[in-house]
């Protein structure tokens, strides 16, 4: 299980038992509740150490918020679906040319050991985000994506005019606890070194932090043809979040952006973003080196 999401069922199991604070978590206990190891547990309460939910106290953690204030969805994450890991290993194979261009939903029943249902729901969402097309019978073809390069300097690019434009747009109204959550997300993660998390982790704790800050413009067009965007890059690039050496310095700019948004200062903010982006688009003109 991934940390993020571990992290939120723990928030979500302390909202549940209404755990008051003070309460102590003991970390065997926890790894039996959700049946991991212990060290992913470590990890998951060090992140919710970070939204303020649990605080260290001697060799380990006890709840640090009333279960009334705890709001699930300023973690970000959440737990995944065996639907959405489904999707991601389909879209992984498709990015990385795993998959023929044409397979029968016989043939992807198959090679995934899944139900035709859920095979169904997964070529379907494909099919809205328009890298699938359903076949007459039951067949379905994949549309083949740009190279690496182009779709990453084309998302870029994009992302460039669209995102330091978002932050000045007149109807910006900053999204304070939000911004809060996700600047002390990226310090963890920036000072944790990543915590042991995974490319995907680390990848989609980038994109929410991007989505949050664009979603405060308040303008459905921008965040509509955003979030398409970024479903596009989970294409081609959420497995390679940590192969570049410039990652880490990526994040100490979110966790920048974000204090200059709390400090009101929305121009410096906006050209940061910009430098941020253009050195993400520089980093990524060669396949082996994106960064989060």
């Amino acid at each position: 299980m991934q940390i993020p999401n571990l992290a939120y069922k723990i928030a979500e199991y302390i909202k549940a038992e209404r755990l008051s604070p003070g309460t102590r978590l003991p970390g065997r206990k926890l790894a039996e509740q959700f049946r991991v190891s212990r060290s992913p547990i470590e990890r998951a309460l060090r992140l919710l150490e970070s939204h303020e939910i649990v605080s260290s106290s001697g060799n380990g953690y006890i709840v640090h918020s009333p279960p009334d204030l705890i709001v699930l969805e300023r973690l970000g994450a959440k737990h995944q679906s065996e639907d959405e890991l489904l999707y991601l290993r389909l879209a992984e194979d498709h990015a990385t040319g795993q998959l023929p261009e044409k397979m029968s939903e016989n043939e992807l029943m198959r090679r995934y050991e899944a139900s035709r249902a859920r095979i169904l729901r997964i070529l379907l969402r494909a099919a809205a985000e328009r890298w699938a097309e359903r076949l007459p019978g039951r067949g379905w073809a994949f549309i083949p994506l740009l190279t690496p390069n182009q779709t990453y300097e084309q998302l870029y690019r994009y992302r460039i005019l669209i995102e330091p434009a978002a932050i000045m747009e007149p109807s910006f109204v900053l999204d304070q606890p939000t911004i809060e959550a996700c600047r002390a997300e990226q310090v963890a993660l920036f000072d944790g070194q990543g915590l042991g998390l995974s490319p995907v982790e680390v990848f989609e704790i980038g994109s929410k932090f991007h989505q949050t800050v664009l979603n405060c413009c308040r303008n459905p067009f921008f965040t509509r043809e955003f979030d398409h965007a970024n479903r596009m890059r989970r294409l081609t690039e959420y497995n390679r979040t940590l192969s570049s050496p410039h990652w880490l310095e990526r994040c100490r700019e979110h966790a920048r952006i974000a204090e200059l948004l709390l400090l009101g200062d929305r121009e410096g903010a906006s050209t940061l973003m910009r430098t941020h982006l253009e050195e993400g688009m520089r980093e990524k003109s060669a396949p082996s080196q994106p960064s989060c």
